[in-house]
């Protein structure tokens, strides 16, 4: 049976256990993730916490850069195509572009482009109903649109500058993206 300890102190099998006032039963424990438990305060013997956006296991963070794959044997990794000229059935093979391993700072970028659309998309009527019907865009509308334009910016320079896994977390925990009026 697991050990359960709670900042540090051994909890007792079995009992139920208070935490900001709410009482749960023992049983709980084992249906919650290691990242829930932490944030209480309580940790599992062989609680491994990391997280695998940026990890690969508690000690193995994933590479910063773009890599050019290759095989077991060090060889170059192509893209593979599929060439129905091959055999009866046609064979998958490997084109000439080289097969790149996409690391966190382009992964980070997509991110940040990704939430950047999705907040301005609600608002994209705006600016096409000025184009069309020369209508005024509100202002509030304005100052929003050129908020998350101002901190996807700021992300998208600040990402590439890392050199770090911590340095790149911390940026994107840095987010502070703007809220509608």
């Amino acid at each position: 049976m697991a050990t359960y300890y709670l900042n540090g102190t051994p909890l007792v099998e079995g009992a139920n256990i208070t935490l900001n006032g709410f009482t749960y039963p023992y049983s709980w424990l084992e249906s919650t993730s290691p990242s829930l438990r932490a944030s209480y305060g309580i940790e599992k013997t062989g609680d491994v916490n990391y997280d695998p956006r940026y990890y690969w296991d508690k000690d193995m963070p994933k590479d910063l850069e773009d890599l050019e794959a290759v095989d077991a044997d060090g060889n170059p990794a192509y893209i593979k195509v599929f060439d129905p000229s091959i055999g009866e059935r046609g064979e998958m093979v490997d084109s000439d572009k080289r097969l790149i391993v996409k690391g966190l700072k382009t992964s980070c970028l997509s991110e940040i482009k990704y939430i950047t659309n999705n907040l301005l998309s609600p608002t994209d009527f705006y600016i096409i109903r000025n184009s069309i019907e020369a209508l005024q865009i509100p202002e509030s509308v304005s100052a929003y649109r050129a908020a998350v334009v101002e901190e996807s910016a700021r992300l998208q320079d600040a990402i590439p500058a890392a050199t770090t896994v911590q340095e790149l977390i911390a940026v994107m925990n840095s987010a502070a993206w703007p809220k509608v009026e």
